[in-house]
């Protein structure tokens, strides 16, 4: 597979067509192309989320494991002194080698790369007819308006529940970067939200920090997971 078939071209409706490189594509091609950055940004991914040896290694833990490498690889992983991310030079080598990307693709490719982010969100509404879900970020504040069908469906007329995903903004619209790393109706509270928001606000995780708190072995937030559920 090349470059060039990992970037795909996906419409949105009236929100307009957007170019995306998934994570996923991009880690496997440095893993085939730069195996030496690839190994040694695994290294440290299994180093500092310390995988928790008394979780049940279910396929589904296993799948999200390797999701949350492939974002925090693509995305926050920096494989120069410079801050070269595996997304800018995925972009790059999309706009040379791919006739449907061009230029406009290109801007599109470093838009998401500007404004991704990722966080635990607070969901606020969520409409699957609208294909939309209001996330407020509990650790650094905003409310965001995202385009997003499965999540909004998943969580379609909840006020309130737990997201743990990256978003980015393009065409002036917000959107999911892959799929979220985790999703909770329930605590749904006001009073559990200023909890997480407190607890969050006075830590303020990096992405592979919460990782590290969903998979890993990580007793700051001091919150069962086990309590938040579907």
């Amino acid at each position: 597979m090349t470059m060039s078939e990992a970037t795909t071209i996906r419409g949105c409706d009236d929100w307009g067509e957007a170019v995306t490189i998934p994570a996923f594509h991009v880690a496997s091609m440095f893993r085939r192309a730069d195996p030496e950055s690839y190994d040694d940004a695994r290294r440290e991914f299994f180093i500092q989320i310390s995988l928790n040896p008394f979780r049940t290694r279910s396929e589904e833990f296993h799948r999200r494991i390797e999701d949350a490498f492939d974002q925090w690889f693509t995305f926050d992983y920096h494989i120069d002194q410079l801050g070269l991310t595996p997304f800018a030079v995925a972009s790059a080598y999309a706009r040379d080698e791919n006739e449907n990307v061009g230029e406009r693709g290109y801007a599109e490719l470093c838009e998401t790369a500007k404004t991704n982010f990722a966080s635990w969100f607070w969901v606020r509404e969520a409409s699957a007819v609208e294909a939309r879900i209001v996330l407020e970020d509990v650790i650094n504040g905003g409310i965001y308006g995202v385009r997003d069908f499965p999540t909004a469906a998943a969580f379609d007329g909840a006020t309130g529940g737990a997201v743990v995903a990256r978003i980015a903004r393009v065409h002036g619209a917000w959107r999911m970067v892959g799929d979220p790393l985790f999703q909770a109706r329930k605590p749904d509270s006001e009073r559990f939200r200023l909890h997480l928001a407190s607890c969050l606000r006075t830590w303020n995780p990096k992405f592979i920090d919460l990782v590290r708190v969903l998979f890993g072995c990580d007793p700051y937030l001091k919150l069962d997971l086990k309590d938040m559920r579907w």
